[in-house]
């Protein structure tokens, strides 16, 4: 194809498919290789860094656990020898039953074997080993070395976290006044008010006390001298001691969904990690660091608590298993007094229930049977068991009381391990160490041995305690030929091994934190190459506040630069957030607005600022008005930006601090500064915020942060078409230009995409690549679509019933009769528009405020839905902000028009108000009804915008990659909302659920919507407008943005669509020939996966694996052959598979030729030789065909990847997971259908969706009907039987054919919900569930046998990433 070719190359960009077209100018899709060129590419999504880290961190945290353990049995080596040479191989070896022990160590104990003391004593004298370590403090006795290793050790696996640096192992646990201190100052910030005034010993003495946690809550209210009406107050001092603090009470000024709204959590609750996360989603910064403030001292009361006055721990846990076997005793009485049978059912019932004691701790032992690992044990499960129990005994019985007593209490029965534990910090478990060691000095001399440095071994010991890597040195990992490993930055001084008593002198501490930096900054969003500032930082917050202030809007108009002005020196400065009270109570004060308008008068903010000026207020307590001089705000920046980067780290922000700026700060001013509190990166750099641009109006050049402060625009309206920042951007990335085939995927590391994203775009360079390869040139116009994340897809949709019967339910006697009506009322009913807006108008019209009949409110003539933005200007049918139900009306207003008619606002001003007030109506709405003053040209040509601007993460990567190797070619962005829409006019609905071919679709859509409009409205919308204004008449000038596509669309003598007349059918005619054409090329990526060594990480028992199949089952440990028997020693299973090796080999003689997975513990193909794998399959083979003789295994093909296209028996299939001796498969064929049942199949996935099967058409007709549903269960039966899909492996044509009778007789919904089960098994080929017609819940799975040697043909297809080239090799001939 020649050089001269002008074509359009359209993307559909999604985290998991990429759609792509290629047309002509007239959007006839071109040919080649005999193909037409459009299709889709699917990929798996891939996983995001966290799920890696989180197995990265676990790995490192259990490699250092064993590598200091190493060190303290190096320390203890000599003298444990001396008494007791077998000690550490019995200990190693404890793990093995005794016959795979080594030849010296052939007897049952793992601990003591001496003859006087072995195990049985051991235990018997110390049935913890907390009872161990309290000995060890208290007796000044000489005990055996081995006992104090043991202590040692325990406490080395439990080190306790190391969240309270200033906590020292000398002083006494009384961090919970210094948590309180904290919170106080905290809450401050965010205006609520504690007493400063409390002791510590009354705040440690009601939350460390026995009492019940509604107990401690009333105790704490009372002392703090709070009110019950303080709902806010209330739910921190909840959350204080361990009840539950609701969301939206503990910030009542933030705006939630459904779910979050009624968001409770509790410190205590055992799913807390999972609802932080949710609540760091949520809330912000300031708001997150008071949630942790609380919890602070919820921690420390919480330790108080387990500590129970004791200086050490051991003794805590002492008395606590006490009390434990008091209780057992107590409550066996009880229920062998007074019931024998829970008796039973409580400890001795091998199939524990959940709420039993034998569930709470794990095991049941009865009569020889000892069964472990029992579950459903939670503490809240047994009190609830217990007390349905003995509340029915006599309450007069002293015992009886006594369980009740303490179950109240949450103190009966109390475990030693619980998640509380990880309350307990390393100073702790330090003093107790100390403790011991200098106990045991007295009797083993070796402990006070020096070496040169004149450290001893206890000091070795408490320092290899006590010591945590600094987390800006990292990891220090092991070199390899010289290199680092990928995650390693530590620069090293000299080599060697690096122990904490001479870390400094092997860590170059000061370089290591210099590369820490470089790791951690972010990068700007729109400048890759510049770092992005530190989210305190004075200029990113400067630029977030004036980001939201600059949106305020006063009676529905922007307020003035001044008031703007004012507002950030006299509210903003103070360095505390600005509430929606605060903002009010200033304006009423300054004769802004009035009182009676305060509900109503602001707008264009959430409940209030999100943002602050925090750092400028902190410094500004240290250093007064100084902070506006340009010294101390490079000063302020450098601070935060150390702050940032070090965290926790004071002692280099320290030394940095001292180095810089030691002699401009005082001592006190200093010891203020580090106890600040830095954390988070911004989106965007200080280059970009000082960027140069001016107003395309007045041409003054001015910095964008200047424009910010000197205009009342936000970030978006100045890298608008009205300003030329958006110029200076593109000028200031790099547009060096760089070909295609010259990027790797390590180039789009540069870029920080998130993984999904960055595989989008990697498949997508190489499929234009290809593309450009075969065409001979770059594309004229490329138009690029990004799906929605399933992020954004996921969003709960709020229910419509439920969200107007709270709103009617909070009218009291006025809404009850609306209540009463609505409870009628469906879900699915009020997905109909007007029913809604109905019922959110409390039944009356938006514009006349008269009544609507309900029983006539379908019928068009009488009443409408009006927009209040006119369609003729901007694509809004957002029901909450922008529709409205109107009666139909001469003299109503002129749904072209806007603003609203100054008579309609007058009238209906009190109404709307009303509606704003009760929350039947969003601040949006009442704005957009309210509003004086019309569009200016600036905001239509922002509407026309909207549909041609993205700016995802991807979109930019992408972007910025085209430029650089495509130059001449133009980047022209279509929107998801906007090809929607020409959908429905048109007719040409997307069916997911029945192939993949919709993704080819859209992308063709995207050339012809995205052409349309920028034909249309050219590259500059401003200029289109301020054109249309001057010449209203012309053809080209005309537009409606609801009726783009009523009218031909022409530029400049370019034709970009031509409307559907009477006589001429248009360009809709080509468009909908090519979307009826099944003719998309389809590939899948095939790759060799690589990551978790199994899909599940539960360790099955030896039992579990004996009765399972033992060859589906992989040890938990690959270094030691003595774990290689599961049956033995348990295992792990659903092993992951990296692909597959084709292989031949003989059995007894007769030949075999199988696909055999190759798992991914093996490690990479690339790293296997033939020798490993021959050896690797020769014991699989064996283990699976026993007795027989194995010989003669062949190599075929080394690795055949998963998603591989493969042509089984003559149907097409994609590789998948291994099923024993099974490959599941998916399909690779398309089901295709007319154009009838695919809207057909798309009404009956929408009636399954919404549950709602009787709806009917504007003649009254059902548009659900058993005589379609029965002609596409023909249509399909006939396709399993008489098509390729007859090919497929298993029965389903034979179970759609036996089951047609059953199928008839179903109800509506029971026949919908098996035909999607149908369409599902054509798309993906998995499992479906048929049993409403006779089939099985499984029915469909695709399956072969691995032993292909039976098979009459299978060929494996290697297809080009477009699919435009492909290659076949016959596996059973290779």
């Amino acid at each position: 194809m020649g050089t001269e070719k002008t074509y359009y190359l359209g993307l559909d960009m999604g985290t998991n498919s990429l759609g792509w077209a290629v047309t002509d100018q007239n959007y006839y899709i071109l040919r080649a290789k005999g193909k037409d060129l459009w299709g889709v590419r699917l990929f798996d999504e891939a996983n995001t860094s966290v799920e890696c880290r989180n197995f990265r961190v676990s790995r490192r945290r259990r490699q250092r656990e064993v590598a200091r353990i190493g060190v303290l049995r190096e320390l203890f080596s000599d003298e444990i020898e001396k008494v007791d040479p077998g000690f550490f191989l019995r200990l190693d070896e404890s793990k093995f039953f005794v016959e795979d022990r080594s030849e010296d160590n052939k007897q049952k104990y793992g601990l003591f074997a001496d003859k006087l003391f072995s195990d049985v004593e051991y235990y018997a004298k110390y049935p913890t080993v907390f009872h161990l370590r309290k000995e060890l403090i208290k007796s000044s006795e000489p005990h055996d070395v081995r006992l104090i290793f043991l202590a040692l050790v325990n406490m080395f696996k439990h080190r306790g976290h190391f969240l309270n640096n200033s906590l020292g192992i000398d002083g006494k646990n009384d961090s919970i006044g210094e948590a309180y201190h904290t919170f106080v100052e905290t809450a401050k910030e965010m205006e609520v008010e504690f007493p400063e005034k409390l002791s510590d010993e009354c705040l440690e003495e009601i939350l460390s006390s026995s009492d019940s946690r509604k107990k401690k809550s009333e105790c704490l209210f009372a002392k703090l001298g709070l009110n019950k009406k303080q709902k806010r107050e209330v739910q921190f001092v909840n959350l204080m001691c361990g009840l539950k603090g609701k969301l939206s009470d503990l910030f009542p000024y933030k705006e939630y969904d459904e779910e979050h709204k009624k968001l409770a959590f509790s410190f205590q609750d055992s799913d807390y990690e999972e609802k932080e996360i949710m609540l760091q989603e949520i809330l912000d910064d300031d708001e997150m660091e008071l949630i942790q403030a609380v919890k602070e001292i919820y921690d420390s009361g919480m330790l108080a608590g387990i500590m129970k006055g004791y200086s050490y721990l051991s003794m805590a846990r002492v008395a606590s298993y006490e009390k434990h076997k008091a209780d057992l005793k107590i409550l066996k009485s009880v229920l062998k007094k007074y019931n024998a049978k829970e008796y039973f059912e409580m400890f001795r019932n091998e199939t524990a229930k959940a709420g039993s004691y034998s569930a709470y701790v794990g095991s049941v032992n009865y009569h020889g049977t000892y069964r472990r690992g029992l579950e459903g044990g939670k503490q809240e499960d047994l009190y609830k068991r217990i007390k349905k129990i003995v509340e029915k005994f006599p309450q007069d019985d002293a015992e009886v009381s006594y369980i009740l007593s303490e179950m109240e209490k949450e103190n009966f029965l109390p475990k030693q391990l619980t998640t509380s534990n990880g309350v307990i910090p390393n100073q702790v478990h330090a003093r107790e160490m100390k403790a011991i060691l200098q106990q045991a000095e007295q009797y083993l001399p070796f402990l006070q041995e020096k070496d040169e440095r004149g450290l001893s071994v206890s000091d070795k010991i408490l320092q290899l305690f006590m010591f945590q890597i600094p987390y800006y040195v990292g990891p220090l990992g092991q070199q390899y030929k010289d290199k680092k490993g990928y995650n390693v930055w530590a620069e090293r001084k000299e080599s060697g091994k690096v122990y904490p008593w001479n870390f400094t002198e092997k860590i170059d501490m000061k370089q290591s934190a210099e590369k820490f930096i470089q790791r951690m900054v972010r990068h700007c969003t729109y400048l890759s190459g510049e770092t992005a500032l530190p989210k305190q930082s004075l200029l990113y917050e400067k630029y977030q506040v004036l980001n939201e202030l600059n949106n305020l809007r006063i009676r529905g108009e922007r307020i003035s630069v001044s008031l703007k002005q004012e507002l950030y020196h006299e509210l903003f400065e103070t360095g505390k957030k600005v509430s929606m009270n605060r903002l009010t109570n200033y304006l009423i004060q300054n004769g802004i607005i009035t009182k009676e308008e305060k509900e109503i008068a602001i707008s264009g903010i959430d409940g209030g600022f999100q943002n602050s000026l925090s750092s400028l207020g902190k410094f500004k307590g240290v250093l007064g008005d100084a902070v506006y001089s340009d010294e101390y705000k490079k000063m302020m920046e450098d601070i935060i930006f150390w702050g940032t980067v070090y965290g926790d780290g004071r002692k280099l922000l320290k030394e940095k601090v001292e180095e810089t700026y030691g002699t401009q700060l005082s001592d006190a001013q200093k010891k203020r500064i580090y106890g600040f509190k830095f954390s988070g990166w911004g989106r965007l750099s200080k280059e970009f915020l000082t960027m140069s641009g001016a107003s395309k109006e007045d041409g003054e050049i001015k910095g964008l942060i200047q424009a910010m402060w000197d205009t009342n625009c936000n970030l978006m309206e100045l890298l608008s078409d009205r300003f030329t920042y958006r110029d200076t951007l593109d000028e200031m990335v790099e547009t060096a230009e760089k070909p295609l085939s010259e990027w790797t995927i390590e180039d789009l590391d540069e870029m920080y995409l998130s993984a999904p994203v960055k595989r989008m775009v990697w498949q997508t360079i190489r499929v234009v690549e290809e593309l450009q390869q075969v065409l001979g040139c770059p594309p004229k116009r490329i138009f690029v679509e990004m799906t929605r994340s399933d992020g954004e897809k996921g969003k709960r949709t709020v229910s419509r019933q439920k969200k107007l019967l709270e709103l009617y339910k909070a009218l009291g006697k006025e809404g009850k009769s609306w209540s009463e009506e609505l409870s009628g009322t469906s879900d699915s009913q009020l997905r109909i528009k007007k029913l809604y807006l109905y019922y959110l108008q409390m039944g009356k019209c938006m514009y006349t405020g008269e009544n609507i009949e309900l029983d006539q409110l379908m019928n068009d003539n009488l009443y409408d839905i009006d927009h209040i933005y006119p369609r003729h200007f901007v694509k809004d049918d957002n029901i909450g902000n922008n529709l409205v139900l109107v009666k139909k009306e001469k003299n109503a207003h002129k749904s072209d028009s806007f603003p609203i008619e100054n008579e309609i606002r007058t009238k209906m001003m009190p109404y709307w108000k009303m509606l704003r007030e009760k929350g039947f109506m969003t601040e949006e709405k009442y704005n957009r009804l309210t509003r004086k003053t019309a569009f200016s040209d600036e905001e239509k040509a922002a509407f026309i915008s909207r549909q041609l601007v993205e700016t995802s993460q991807g979109t930019k990567a992408i972007t910025k990659i085209i430029k650089q190797a495509f130059s001449d070619s133009e980047i022209v962005f279509s929107k998801a909302s906007v090809v929607s829409d020409f959908r429905k006019k048109f007719n040409c609905y997307k069916v997911r659920c029945v192939n993949n071919y919709h993704h080819a679709h859209d992308a063709y859509l995207n050339i012809v919507v995205g052409n349309t409009y920028r034909v249309k409205f050219t590259v500059n919308p401003l200029n289109f407008v301020k054109e249309a204004k001057k010449n209203p008449n012309s053809d080209e000038n005309r537009y409606n943005m609801d009726r783009i596509f009523d009218w031909n669309v022409r530029q400049n003598g370019e034709v970009a669509w031509l409307a559907q007349t009477k006589e001429k059918p248009g360009t809709i005619q080509i468009v909908k020939r090519y979307l009826g054409k099944n003719s998309p090329l389809m590939t899948k990526m095939a790759h060799e996966k690589y990551g978790e060594l199994t899909r599940k990480i539960t360790i099955w028992s030896a039992q579990t694996a004996k009765d399972g199949n033992t060859s589906s089952y992989i040890p938990v440990k690959m270094h030691d052959p003595r774990l290689a028997d599961v049956t033995k020693y348990g295992g792990l299973t659903s092993v992951s598979v990296a692909g597959y090796t084709l292989i031949d080999y003989k059995v007894d003689g007769k030949r075999i030729r199988s696909l055999e997975a190759l798992p991914v513990y093996l490690g990479k193909v690339d790293s296997l030789n033939e020798e490993q794998l021959i050896n690797y399959f020769g014991d699989v083979l064996q283990r699976e065909n026993n007795k027989k003789k194995i010989s003669e295994i062949r190599i075929c093909k080394k690795m055949i990847p998963r998603g591989s296209l493969i042509k089984y028996n003559g149907f097409y299939y994609y590789l998948a997971e291994r099923s024993v001796n099974q490959i599941a498969l998916t399909n690779a064929v398309q089901l295709c259908l007319s154009e009838k049942y695919m809207q057909y199949v798309k009404k009956i996935e929408k009636a399954c969706a919404t549950e709602f099967y009787e709806e009917k058409t504007k003649d009254r007709k059902l548009v659900i009907s058993r005589i379609e549903n029965e002609n596409l269960y023909n249509i399909l039966l006939e396709k399993s039987k008489n098509t390729i899909f007859k090919n497929k492996t298993g029965a389903f044509g034979k179970i759609l054919e036996n089951g047609k009778s059953q199928f008839i007789s179903l109800s509506i919904e029971e026949q919908c919900k098996v035909l999607m089960q149908v369409v599902e098994y054509f798309r993906l080929g998995g499992n479906v569930d048929l049993r409403l017609i006779g089939g099985s819940k499984n029915s469909g799975a695709s399956k072969i046998n691995k032993k292909i040697s039976g098979a009459e043909e299978v060929l494996l297809i290697s297809q080009s990433v477009t699919g435009i080239f492909s290659s076949e090799i016959d596996l059973l001939k290779i």
